[in-house]
């Protein structure tokens, strides 16, 4: 019998779940501390892509933009200059 792929399994474990997601297995830890989902099934904990990336959106912060200050600076011949 063929293993599923993990493409096709929609619960992963830790290591799994972490190569999905392109992070250490210690962020998924962290990560479920913070609250993310996790099934505990007979002792083993399974982590459900949907429901991650789910968990995931919901934390995301939107992009703050940055309140620059106009820089000036005075050249050699006395010319100013703002940025």
């Amino acid at each position: 019998m063929k293993q599923a792929t993990t493409a096709n399994k929609p619960y992963l474990n830790r290591k799994e779940i972490a190569k999905y997601f392109g992070v250490a297995d210690s962020t998924i830890t962290y990560w479920a501390s913070l609250g993310m989902p996790v099934a505990n099934i007979d002792g083993r904990k399974l982590y459900g892509k949907q429901s991650i990336t789910k968990w995931l959106a919901s934390h995301e912060m939107p992009s703050q933009k940055q309140n620059k200050k106009p820089v000036t600076i005075a050249t050699s011949n006395k010319q100013v200059k703002r940025y």
